[in-house]
């Protein structure tokens, strides 16, 4: 299942975008080949996953019970990079740790 963060980091022009790539993404369609989307890892050993959005339409996501919780959506892998450094040290600044999973699945 794909989850959404509600407070979803992401690019100005994706931005712009984002109802029609979440729209995609619900009905398992392609979205731009040259979007990529930051998750929360699926091992926890990890802190997150980047993956092309052309990845999820693979028979593996769509079939299996894996989770993924987006957390950013970028306009190229460098800029997801980024992004994901950007959340790591916001989530250091807040916390004073590194526990993604517990600063974004606050239960």
């Amino acid at each position: 299942m794909i989850t959404w963060d509600d407070n979803l980091r992401c690019s100005e022009r994706i931005q712009k975008e984002l109802g029609s790539i979440r729209r995609r993404v619900k009905r398992r369609r392609a979205a731009s080949a040259s979007t990529f989307c930051i998750t929360l890892a699926t091992n926890e050993k990890n802190l997150f996953d980047i993956y092309n959005m052309g990845e999820l339409l693979f028979e593996h996501y769509r079939k299996s019970d894996i989770d993924l919780h987006i957390i950013g959506l970028a306009d190229s892998r460098e800029e997801a990079c980024e992004l994901a450094a950007q959340i790591v040290g916001e989530i250091y600044e807040a916390t004073g740790g590194l526990d993604v999973r517990k600063y974004f699945l606050k239960a």
